[in-house]
């Protein structure tokens, strides 16, 4: 679904130029649930970034059905975010004084989807608490209804940074298992952005980052189930 093809992304620190990402290369496909592995500084939020269409490369491709997104206007790639890419963030970004089911239906209806809000949050588990304010929700439960606005726009490509950062550890697996899952049920492309070697354990690919380099591309899908070392 999506290449990423020798990336660099370069950023100023006053005399320094830094590399966030030195050279990557990786090939994100629909239907697998992916996990990017790496301690703070790698460079995992600008990758993250980078498939968003949220910020440009320095130099590389980043191929999406054979077109170069990193070379789009401004304008297209406002397109492109709007109709494939849905975000999931660790701090929920909720609006407090809309109901879940507001929250959900405003973003489902920027792509003409509002009829799905409802569904999208029947899926995460939340047919009860539609009705409920984000100050009458647990985190689990605030985190399932971002999770629900973001997949309510039907997208091809389903972004999480740190998505259970915020949460306990049993309500985080319980998030990571519910977007296992939407990626299989949806053949959508899921990423999720990680600290935790734990996800790694139900990822279908998994890629280890350092330094801005990918130190290891570990992909357990089907078609392609020996892991590599880059």
């Amino acid at each position: 679904m999506i290449s990423i093809r020798n990336i660099v992304k370069k950023y100023r620190s006053g005399s320094e130029e830094i590399a966030a990402l030195d050279g990557i290369s990786a090939e994100i496909r629909a239907g697998e649930f992916t996990v990017i592995l790496g301690p703070s500084g790698s460079g995992k939020s600008t990758m993250l970034n980078m498939l968003g269409g949220m910020d440009r490369p320095t130099s590389g491709e980043i191929l999406v059905s054979a077109e170069d997104i990193s070379k789009f206007s401004e304008k297209k790639l406002t397109d492109y975010r709007r109709k494939n890419v849905g975000f999931v963030f660790q701090f929920y970004n909720l609006v407090e004084n809309l109901t879940a089911y507001e929250n959900v239906g405003i973003a489902a209806d920027l792509n003409g989807n509002a009829d799905k809000a409802a569904d999208a949050l029947i899926d995460v588990g939340l047919e009860k608490r539609m009705k409920s304010f984000p100050n009458q929700l647990s985190g689990g439960e605030m985190q399932r209804v971002a999770i629900a606005r973001a997949v309510a726009k039907s997208p091809k490509l389903l972004l999480c940074d740190e998505p259970t950062g915020a949460l306990d550890v049993a309500t985080g697996d319980m998030i990571f298992g519910l977007l296992k899952k939407y990626s299989q049920n949806n053949d959508t492309a899921v990423v999720v952005v990680t600290h935790n070697p734990e996800v790694a354990k139900i990822a279908d690919h998994v890629i280890r980052l350092r330094d801005g380099k990918i130190v290891a591309d570990e992909s357990r899908c089907k078609q392609d189930s020996e892991a590599k070392a880059v």
